[in-house]
């Protein structure tokens, strides 16, 4: 623990192969876009306005989840560094004692 916290401090972050975006993003999103030309040349009008509003309401469900992931990941952070930082005026005040 004390080595993450080390490396974080000094802007060293682990980075791994997390990245969303790449090619297997991108053929993902082909099959979106062809699926949804498919289901707009078999759909009536009025079917097709209703699954684009029901696109509507799963992208701002996503879109509510991804910013409470990032709040919440945000303050995880925050409280992480005021730990690090008050054991560190701990530890520094202990040694002032002796």
């Amino acid at each position: 623990m004390t080595k993450i916290l080390h490396e974080l401090y000094h802007g060293r972050l682990p980075r791994g192969d997390r990245s969303v975006n790449g090619p297997q993003l991108d053929v993902t999103r082909e099959k979106i876009l062809s699926e949804r030309r498919y289901f707009a040349s078999i759909m009536s009008g009025e079917d097709f306005e209703r699954f684009k509003a029901l696109e509507a309401l799963h992208r701002e469900c996503h879109d509510r989840r991804y910013r409470d992931t990032y709040t919440n990941a945000f303050k995880l952070g925050v409280m992480l560094m005021c730990a690090v930082f008050m054991n560190d005026d701990i530890n520094d005040k202990q040694e002032a004692n002796r």
